[in-house]
């Protein structure tokens, strides 16, 4: 039955109205080099400062807060103070690592892993001490090759403490119960991930499973759902209640999921960042950052 405010109600009913669901859902869209390009920007954006690239192009007001996006998840999740059970962290959606190596900083060991194989085989030429370099777009055709580089003072020797791997988000709980050596964490990370996933409930449900307890859960998102992505029956919130037509919010659907599966929420802010496309092109995006600590 459907009244106001059921989100389960609201589900079923979209399931009902779906006729199919596109199977474009599941592709994995991130394996261009252009995209790859914009990344290594994003988790590195001390990267061209020797070539004479500015992260930003230097102009009045410039975002720089929005710099560091992965570096400053990664900070936020060790100032919620995690209980130190095992000391060890999980990268959900690791991109290329600029998280993973920031987490490896505070924690053991780290687990990290993402959809995109062009992603990880990234990392791991950057863990294995390649001088890896990109292209950063200036206009049209036009571009400057710089070389990876990691913040100034950075110790290059906690990258060995960090595990890569290609993986599925929506496959944690079964990682759990059969990939060798991946265990239980302290810590977990996902940046701008869950409105991503074809299924993010499948995500989630595996939480209790790979969260000792006192560890904290770090999710930042925009909340953007796609149908490109993820299948409209499958959104947390984005769409209007069908019966009283409020509309459903993902923070409040999230928010019922994780205290039904065990976690407290200990934090909320808005987390800005800044992804270039080229010189004079930025997206500029504001995630919603929560903390939530596994009781």
């Amino acid at each position: 039955h459907l009244f106001p405010g059921s989100f389960a109600g609201q589900a079923a009913a979209r399931d009902q109205a779906a006729v199919e669901e596109s199977a474009d859902a599941t592709d994995n869209v991130y394996e261009t080099d252009d995209l790859l390009n914009m990344y290594w920007g994003l988790h590195y954006p001390s990267s061209g400062t020797k070539e004479g690239v500015t992260p930003i192009l230097d102009h009045n007001n410039s975002p720089l807060h929005g710099l560091r996006f992965p570096q400053r998840v990664a900070e936020l999740l060790c100032s919620l103070e995690p209980v130190r059970t095992n000391n060890r962290a999980l990268d959900v959606g690791c991109a290329v690592g600029g998280s993973s190596f920031e987490l490896a900083k505070s924690f053991d060991h780290v687990e990290a892993f993402d959809f995109s194989n062009n992603f990880i085989d990234a990392a791991k030429r950057l863990q294995s001490g390649d001088d890896v370099t990109f292209r950063i777009p200036v206009e049209g055709d036009i571009y400057k090759e710089v070389s990876v580089a990691h913040e100034p003072g950075f110790d290059p020797s906690v990258m060995q403490k960090v595990n890569f791997f290609q993986g599925d988000a929506c496959s944690l709980s079964d990682y759990v119960d059969n990939k060798e050596g991946f265990g239980s964490f302290d810590g977990v990370i996902l940046a701008n991930l869950l409105c991503r996933l074809p299924d993010p409930m499948a995500c989630l449900n595996a939480m209790p499973k790979i969260v000792n307890e006192g560890g904290v859960v770090v999710m930042v998102t925009p909340f953007t759902w796609l149908e490109q992505y993820t299948p409209k029956s499958k959104w947390l919130g984005g769409f209007y209640d069908p019966v009283s037509q409020d509309p459903m919010y993902s923070k409040d659907r999230l928010k019922e999921v994780m205290e039904g599966l065990g976690f407290q929420k200990i934090h909320e802010e808005q987390m800005p960042l800044v992804i270039r496309e080229h010189q004079r092109k930025y997206q500029y995006i504001i995630s919603e950052a929560t903390g939530w600590r596994k009781e």
